[in-house]
């Protein structure tokens, strides 16, 4: 867990959504949502999220003591995250599985095997025990921010609204 420390107040982040683009092509290409998240899911947390809650934090003494679990208001399955997708590219995507050795070895292609290795065991630890919100997190976090946590199906849908502009300009460009 990454944490922050300003005097005694700590941030502790969860695990963030934002790492789902590097999904486009099995989305796009393969029908298929790679990231293993198993079937009890992780409470995926929006970096603006992240950002404006550490802001609040920084700029007050007020949060002196205090310590934040920064997570999303739902916990994401990797089925769910499938469901997402298919409805947001109109088509059917499956979810990948939880082929830990086909994983690390698609972490290979991109980095350094020792990495690829520590990303297995931590997607591991998501498998095994999930990584959801405890209870009061989200009350708390809804209270810091002044609104509640963004969702992951709209940071979907702004992911998916971002790819079909980029092609509409390639397209363009052509």
């Amino acid at each position: 867990m990454n944490e922050l420390q300003r005097g005694k107040a700590e941030i502790r982040l969860l695990v963030r959504a934002e790492g789902d683009p590097t999904s486009k092509d099995p989305l796009t290409k393969a029908d298929i949502y790679s990231i293993p998240l198993g079937d009890v899911g992780v409470s995926a947390v929006d970096t603006r999220d992240i950002a404006e809650a550490t802001a609040i934090v920084l700029a007050s003494d007020e949060h002196y003591g205090k310590a934040y679990n920064l997570n999303g208001p739902e916990a994401l399955s990797g089925p769910k995250a499938a469901s997402i997708w298919s409805k947001l590219l109109g088509k059917e995507i499956r979810y990948g599985g939880d082929d830990m050795d086909a994983f690390e070895e698609q972490m290979r292609k991109r980095a350094p095997a020792w990495s690829a290795f520590d990303i297995r065991m931590m997607f591991e630890g998501y498998l095994e025990r999930g990584f959801v919100a405890e209870d009061g997190d989200i009350e708390t976090l809804t209270k810091l921010l002044g609104h509640t946590p963004c969702r992951y199906e709209d940071f979907a849908k702004e992911t998916a609204l971002s790819w079909q502009k980029q092609q509409a300009v390639a397209k363009l460009a052509a």
